[in-house]
This record gives structure tokens, sequence and C-alpha cells, in this order.
């Protein structure tokens, strides 16, 4: 029994386009899952970029109202400078702490100043709070770890 032209020519070609579609899906996969972790990985370096810049902004507004002239509800923070990681147990870690609302903050490291050198109204505190964004693909070019910094300033309020 003899085969037509068109199935003779199926059944050669089915390998071939076989591997070609094979080929093809590799490189959509590929350039697909680049995209999707892309789209992750930035989300959370926003997210983060976002929870330091906030902490930053926490930190500065709890340390205006603990000039000289807080009541005695508040302790005096100030005017000696205060380095601390949010992780550490002392007070001033746990006050700011609070600022992040229970989200994960533990490579956080605060730098609260006074700039003007005194803790008195209208003196300015600064809050620097640093961080690292651990990248998934910038790991892969060897720039695994992104540095996150935000820095606010304020006038003590009393």
């Amino acid at each position: 029994m003899r085969q037509s032209p068109v199935t003779l020519h199926r059944k050669v070609l089915q390998p071939h386009r076989r591997a070609a579609a094979l080929a093809e899906f590799g490189v959509i996969l590929g350039a697909w899952s680049v995209v999707f972790f892309a789209t992750f990985d930035f989300g959370i370096s926003t997210f983060r970029s976002n929870l330091v810049t906030h902490v930053a902004r926490q930190a500065v507004r709890m340390a205006i109202v603990r000039g000289a002239d807080a009541g005695p509800e508040l302790p005096v923070w100030g005017p000696a400078a205060i380095t601390l990681k949010l992780t550490d147990n002392n007070e001033v870690a746990a006050t700011i702490r609070q600022a992040a609302g229970g989200l994960l903050t533990s490579g956080f490291e605060v730098l609260l100043e006074w700039p003007d050198g005194d803790n008195e109204p209208e003196s300015r505190v600064r809050a620097t709070v640093t961080s690292t964004h651990e990248s998934i693909l910038a790991g892969f070019i060897g720039r695994g770890k992104i540095p996150v910094r935000s820095v606010s300033t304020m006038r003590i309020a009393h």
C-alpha cells in the first residue's frame, strides 16, 4: 500500500516540529520566568524601601516629643547620638520597633542624631535608617545585596 505524499510529509517533519516547539517553549518559559521574578523582586524592594522610610519618619517623630522639656510620662532622648538595631533589647529600640507595626525589621539599623548639639525645643533631630534588600535577580550577576537608606529630620516639639 502506497502512502500519499501528504502523509509521508507529516511523518518526516513530525519529530522536527516537536523539537522546534520544545525549543520555543523553553525560550518563552525562560523569558516569562525572568519577568515574573523581576516583578516580584521589584515589589519586595519597593516594600522594603517604603518600610525603611516609614521607620525613619516614625523614629524622628518619637524623638521630637522626647526633648529636654518632655514631661514625666516620656523619657528624654538625646542630645548624644544613639545608634541601634531594631532587634536590640532596649527602650529606644522597642519604642521605634512599634512603628514598624510588627513587620520584619531584623536588618534595620537606626542612627538618631541631634545636629544642633542639644535637645531643646526647635533644635533638630535626624533619624537615619539603613537596611539591605537581597535581590533575587541581582544575585545572578553578583550584586545580591542592595543598600536601602532613608533620612528624616524634624524640629523638637517639647
